[in-house]
């Protein structure tokens, strides 16, 4: 699992505007005169669009710079802490139901030697019984040692991995700040381009032009939307 920035919706969304306006303002397919009547319009409007595509190239080029320093500042950090995250429990893992288990199941045994060992004593069982049985018990005390000596070893890197994760939990911190002070920046240089882009709107169609209708109860005949043309 790995983090990303919402930065990249941004950045592709801004882009794609850029080379639809871009493509639609170098568009020179003629239109026919019954579809614009004796108005200009959609030779200025692609005018227009051909100057706004710059503004959204210049967002779409902010928000990728926005996009590469949280990327550096705080995905590589995030994902960094992730992988000690994943690695811790994986250690954790391995210890539960390897060693721990072993340990566990060989004392379960020696246990169960020893109770067997009482019922051979009390029933007096042949000598080579008893001797077979101690042999095995001293065998399996053995056994427990090492898998205590492992399971010691094991608890001391548990406990060494519990150090370095609590060490690296200020990181988020540090990446929380990073990533608010990116999106300050970030939103900051976007409004700039934003507000020198709104008033360029203004220029997209001639003055006096009616709005399109919002719904199909307020269309007028398509001549209206066009200016008259002595």
């Amino acid at each position: 699992m790995c983090f990303s920035t919402p930065v990249t919706c941004t950045f592709s969304f801004s882009n794609l505007l850029y080379l639809y306006l871009s493509t639609l303002g170098s568009d020179t397919t003629p239109v026919p005169s019954w579809a614009s009547t004796a108005s200009n319009t959609w030779g200025t409007l692609k005018q227009a669009l051909k100057g706004l595509s710059v503004e959204f190239a210049l967002l779409a080029d902010k928000a990728a710079q926005q996009g590469k320093r949280e990327e550096e500042e705080v995905v590589e950090k995030l994902n960094l802490f992730l992988d000690l995250l994943q690695s811790y429990k994986d250690l954790c893992e391995r210890h539960e139901k390897g060693v721990l288990h072993e340990h566990q199941r060989a004392l379960q045994k020696y246990s169960s030697m020893k109770r067997q060992m009482m019922s051979v004593t009390v029933q007096n069982k042949e000598q080579i019984s008893v001797e077979q049985l101690e042999s095995r018990i001293v065998q399996q005390e053995n056994t427990i040692l090492t898998m205590e000596l492992r399971n010691y070893f094991s608890m001391f890197c548990l406990h060494q991995e519990t150090q370095l994760i609590h060490i690296y939990l200020h990181i988020t911190s540090h990446v929380l700040t990073a990533f608010i002070d990116s999106q300050i920046q970030g939103h900051r240089e976007m409004s700039e381009v934003w507000n020198d882009l709104k008033p360029k709107l203004g220029g997209l169609l001639p003055n006096g032009m009616p709005s399109p209708p919002l719904s199909p109860g307020n269309w007028q005949s398509p001549t209206s939307f066009f200016p008259t043309v002595n």
